[in-house]
């Protein structure tokens, strides 16, 4: 499941589209001892709330591999890892690994995605990759506190500016 509280070491960061093209992602990759390669959403340039925990690439990988194969990989999929976290961070989650070629486009169905055949070797190389620029972090989940502060303040600046 998702990690709360973990020193890991970012191996990657990239940018991306969300599935919508409406804003731009970044998202991280890195690796701890305790559970390898992980991954999470960071920023998002839209208004869409996200919860920025590590994923453990391994946890992805357990869903992707009972996941029937022939049918799209959405969102609801990855719901699980997010258990009473935003909607949207499985869906953001889906871009990041689109975009790293963990998932790519279904043949004759748009919009939909798959998981890439070699998903396993894929995750076992990104482990392995390691050996670029790392940087120690060490992420704490927000508390309830701090994210619907962050509501409220975002509801009272749409406020002013429908009242300007």
């Amino acid at each position: 499941m998702s990690k709360s509280e973990s020193d890991i070491t970012v191996i990657k960061t990239g940018t991306c589209k969300t599935l919508s093209g409406k804003s731009t992602l970044t998202y991280q990759v890195g690796t701890d001892e305790e559970s390898g390669v992980n991954v999470r959403i960071s920023k998002n340039t839209g208004g869409g709330f996200f919860s920025n925990e590590w994923v453990s690439m391994k946890d992805i990988q357990a869903i992707m591999e009972e996941h029937p194969a022939g049918t799209p990989v959405t969102s609801f999929l990855l719901q699980p890892l997010f258990h009473g976290k935003s909607v949207n961070t499985p869906a953001f989650l889906l871009a990041a690994l689109a975009h790293e070629k963990q998932l790519r486009p279904m043949k004759g169905k748009k919009r939909s995605l798959e998981p890439a055949e070699d998903f396993t070797a894929m995750v076992d190389k990104m482990a392995s990759s390691s050996s670029t620029t790392k940087k120690k972090v060490t992420t704490k989940r927000p508390t309830k506190k701090a994210v619907s502060r962050k509501a409220v303040i975002k509801k009272k600046s749409m406020a002013r500016k429908k009242t300007s």
